[in-house]
């Protein structure tokens, strides 16, 4: 559901983050509770907020040359959705690391704001309180939570832009993934005793770790190829195909960006390349697949 358009940016508020509206609305309409009006107001503050740190890194990336397709609030946070990765460690250390710093910033911001009218910043409050005093801890929290070196978050990035600077980017993809998934255990085992919610995000960030790696190596290894470059000439099985009404792509086509998502909507599971209108070749997702798992599980170089 788009809501808004900002630098040229495309924002976005997923189906499921009707999830959360209905959970603050249903919480804040409790004994005690600031009452709905209240508790959607101080969502609606949330999502500002993630919009800013998402708007930083959309911003910086586009700047270093990288697409952005638009900007996702899901119930969890927020998604910045490239159309590329960044192509050095620099790029991918300060795309990364703006998002942090600009939840920084408004709570520096917001913590000035508090001193110049007396308000205290304590005790930590995210319930409770002036909305300042909330404004303040929750951007401290998710610039600090987002730091954590763990994919999918901010510091994840952060740490593979650093291995890099010793390894080539598949293998720091790797070891930061392997990381990662050791801070996930961590706030799993955490979460057992100290909150569920933890649990919660310990499972997502698991498996975001386990998803990044597997795209990182994806785009390393179909880089740069074309359709020509994998097809198969079987001009009999093409014709037939065509005749199935199965996706066609140029003999140019990009495999990772077009081939691989006709790939995915072909019901025959294959796509047909063809030039002037002629079938020339065929690929095959069994094609592509041996192709990203062609070097093994790890190059060695």
């Amino acid at each position: 559901m788009p809501i808004v358009r900002v630098a040229g940016i495309e924002i976005r508020i997923h189906a499921t983050f009707l999830i959360l509206v209905a959970l603050f609305a249903f919480g804040s309409s409790a004994r005690g509770g600031p009452g709905v009006v209240g508790g959607l107001l101080w969502l609606a503050v949330i999502a500002a907020c993630v919009v800013v740190h998402e708007l930083a890194h959309s911003i910086v990336a586009i700047h270093r040359g990288a697409t952005v397709r638009e900007i996702v609030l899901l119930p969890i946070g927020g998604v910045s959705k490239l159309e590329n990765l960044p192509e050095t460690p620099r790029d991918e250390f300060a795309i990364a690391i703006a998002g942090p710093l600009a939840s920084f910033g408004i709570a520096a911001l917001g913590a000035a704001i508090a001193g110049l009218f007396g308000q205290s910043l304590l005790p930590v409050d995210l319930y409770g309180g002036p909305i300042l005093h909330k404004v303040v801890w929750f951007n401290l929290i998710v610039g600090a939570f987002n730091l954590l070196p763990a994919f999918p978050l901010d510091g994840g990035r952060v740490l593979r832009s650093l291995l890099e600077r010793r390894f080539d980017l598949e293998r720091a993809t790797r070891h930061a993934a392997r990381i990662g998934r050791i801070v996930a255990l961590a706030m799993m085992a955490i979460g057992i005793f100290a909150d569920w919610w933890l649990v919660f995000i310990g499972v997502f960030v698991y498996f975001g770790a386990a998803a990044e790696e597997a795209a990182t190596i994806v785009h390393i290894r179909l880089k740069g190829l074309r359709a020509k470059d994998v097809m198969l000439l079987n001009h009999v099985t093409a014709a037939e195909l065509l005749e199935h009404d199965a996706p066609v792509v140029a003999p140019t086509a990009d495999v990772e960006r077009e081939v691989i998502p006709a790939l995915t909507a072909s019901p025959s599971h294959a796509v047909v390349v063809t030039e002037s209108s002629r079938p020339i070749g065929v690929i095959r997702e069994e094609d592509v697949e041996h192709l990203i798992k062609v070097d093994g599980p790890e190059r060695t170089s």
